[in-house]
Order: structure tokens, then sequence, then C-alpha cells
């Protein structure tokens, strides 16, 4: 006779909650887990604002530095070098001129020179103005560089071609010049100083450029309170979270140099 299998009896599984002090604990790590990441986040996102603005101020120096550079090498070139640089460039026609800022103001710089192509109104595109433009040959390019509040309520730098000023570089804050210039005849400067000090313009071979340039965002940790000089003219604190550069650039006219 076969024993008779009888049920096992199941185990009651007994349903057991979290207790207030475990929910408090998990809440509180939660918290912190939260408050970590966010910190994690925030400063990531801080990095990228201030690589991103930095990068940008980088932009603004190189390209108004080459601009500058390209205009001012270019200042007295004549479409015939035969000609009389004095009946070229005279009159109000000078290959150089400039304002000088009271104070701290910014200084202003004018460049003329000619142009290339066949002289009928095709430019052959090697002589181009502050704004792009192509100069024909004969045909006389005039850019005045300043300073002056741009579309972002910043300081920019613009130019003229002779009508109305464009803006061509944002967050550049002020400029400075002095000028090299040529008190003995060997095509060198002989010293270097503010426009009201230059005895004669047309001995001026080289123009030194101090740039002061700034992050179009508050892109610092702390206060900017330094101060910063161009070209002897010290501008500053500012006392803002913007990060600023001077830069300082010699440009030689290279038509009236070897």
């Amino acid at each position: 006779m076969k024993p008779t299998l009888r049920p096992r009896k199941l185990a009651r599984t007994v349903s057991r909650g979290f207790t207030l002090v475990e929910l408090m604990v998990a809440v509180t790590i939660s918290l912190l887990l939260t408050l970590v990441i966010a910190q994690l986040f925030l400063g990531s996102r801080r990095t990228y604002a201030t690589t991103d603005d930095i990068s940008r101020m980088q932009e603004n120096t190189r390209y108004a530095q080459w601009l500058l550079i390209r205009n001012i090498h270019l200042a007295s070139y004549k479409s015939q070098p035969n000609s009389v640089t004095g009946n070229v460039f005279s009159g109000v026609n000078v290959a150089l001129a400039a304002t000088d800022g009271a104070g701290t103001a910014s200084d202003t710089l004018t460049l003329r020179y000619q142009g290339s192509g066949n002289g009928t109104g095709a430019p052959d595109g090697t002589i181009l103005d502050c704004l792009g433009n192509r100069i024909d040959a004969g045909a006389m390019a005039v850019n005045t560089f300043s300073i002056a509040v741009g579309a972002n309520g910043s300081n920019a730098l613009f130019c003229s071609t002779g009508g109305a000023a464009v803006e061509i570089v944002p967050d550049v804050v002020n400029m400075q010049l002095v000028f090299g210039e040529d008190t003995n005849a060997d095509l060198t400067a002989d010293r270097y100083v503010a426009l009201p000090n230059v005895s004669n313009l047309n001995n001026v071979v080289s123009v030194r450029v101090a740039l002061l340039f700034q992050t179009p965002g508050l892109a610092a940790a702390t206060q900017d309170i330094k101060t910063y000089a161009l070209n002897d003219v010290v501008l500053g604190p500012y006392n803002d979270l913007r990060i600023r550069r001077a830069v300082t650039t010699t440009i030689n006219l290279r038509n009236r140099t070897p």
C-alpha cells in the first residue's frame, strides 16, 4: 500500500516595508547625487562658455590684426609705380592720416592707396579696401579705422571707406597709435611718438597699433581689476567679469621702406 503524500504547508511570506529612517537615508543620498551631478553639469557648461568666449576673442584678435596689417602695408601704393608719390598722395589724399583721442579715447587711422586692374572699371581683385571692395587701377581707396559702440552694445572696430562707418570686428575696447618717424632719411624709424609729437606724417615709416580686446560674455570667474597699457595710455580697471587682452603690433609701410 502506497503511503499517502500529504501536501506541504507553504511558508508564509511576511511583507516588510522600509522604515522612515531608511527612506530618509535614501532621499538624502539621492539629493547628494543630484547636487554632485548638477555641479558637474554647471561646471562643464561654465567651462564651455568661457572657452567659447576666449576663442571668439582670439578670432577677433587675429582678424583685426590681419586687416590692419594688410591695409597699413598697402598705404602709399601707386597703380603706376613710376608716378611721383607727391603728385598722387597730396592735399586731401595723403596716404596716412590720424586723429589723436583725448585722454583715454581711442585714436583713428586713415590709410589711402590705389588699386589694380585695367583702369577702366575692371579691378583684378588683388587690391581690396577694408570692406572687401575691389579697387581698380588709378582709383583711390580710403580706409578710416575707428572705435565706436557696436551692435551688441560694446565697443567695436569700425571702418569707413568714405561713407558711413561699418562694424568689422566686435568687442574691441580701445585703439591707441604711435608712429615710427624717420628723422634722418634712412627709411627706418628713429623714434615712436604719439600723433601730436610727429613732426611730419610723410616721414612715418611704421605704425605701432595697440588694441584692447574683450570677451563677448561675462566669462571670468573673478572681477577684472587689472589695468592695461596701450602705447602708454592706461585703461581700466573695468570691475566686471569679462576677460580682456591687450595686443600691440608694429607694422611698416612697405611702400615707404625698402
